[in-house]
């Protein structure tokens, strides 16, 4: 079975950018935020490394390089890892094929997965920096099915943006449970927290 996870709100705790906004010397009520004009252009690709975006983040927000480079390690560098997201991977590695698929940055994704050790439990990272299109636009849900032996589960927190077009193009689907989120139409199967996934995954095989 191929597994396909979504990272913010699944692998890791969502970040909120505006938390850090003194290290810019902005308002975190400044609208639009600078933090998330760079962000949003690294990781539709727009941007292709990090010293574009520090580059462009310094230009907006007339930070220093040594300050956007502290924003970068405190924002999307140090996203909150469970310990037992890592556990878990690893159990879900040994019977399962692993892809993650993101709308992030893949530089950063890579760095985060490196530092706790699971970058390598992965098949494949489908990033959207890297394929230039963020979901809901196919082709990264595609690129996550090449190659499966078998069905192919997708699980995200995101219902209407990530889950919606994976049902529509056969993925069976997995929700995060998000308060925030009324999904369009009903998911497969929903979860509230990432070690629920087991039983489902088990109930699919059955």
């Amino acid at each position: 079975m191929r597994v396909v996870l979504d990272y913010g709100g699944v692998l890791v705790d969502h970040v909120d950018e505006r938390e850090y906004s003194q290290l810019l010397g902005v308002s975190p009520e400044q609208d639009p935020y600078p933090g998330w004009l760079a962000y949003y252009l690294f990781r539709t690709g727009f941007l292709t490394t990090q010293d574009q975006y520090v580059d462009l983040l310094s230009t907006l927000t007339g930070a220093s390089e040594e300050d956007c480079i502290a924003y970068v390690n405190e924002t999307w560098l140090d996203p909150e890892f469970p310990d037992e997201h890592r556990e878990f991977l690893a159990e879900l590695a040994a019977e399962h094929s692993l892809v993650l698929f993101s709308n992030m940055a893949k530089p950063w994704v890579e760095q985060v997965l490196q530092r706790h050790n699971v970058h390598d439990l992965f098949d494949a990272l489908v990033v959207s920096s890297e394929i230039e299109r963020p979901k809901p636009h196919p082709r990264g849900y595609v690129r996550s099915m090449e190659d499966a032996d078998g069905e192919v589960v997708m699980v995200s927190d995101e219902y209407n943006e990530d889950l919606l077009m994976a049902q529509c193009l056969g993925m069976t689907t997995v929700w995060l449970e998000n308060d925030d989120e009324e999904p369009y139409r009903a998911p497969d199967y929903t979860i509230d927290d990432l070690g629920s996934l087991g039983a489902v995954l088990e109930t699919i095989q059955q």
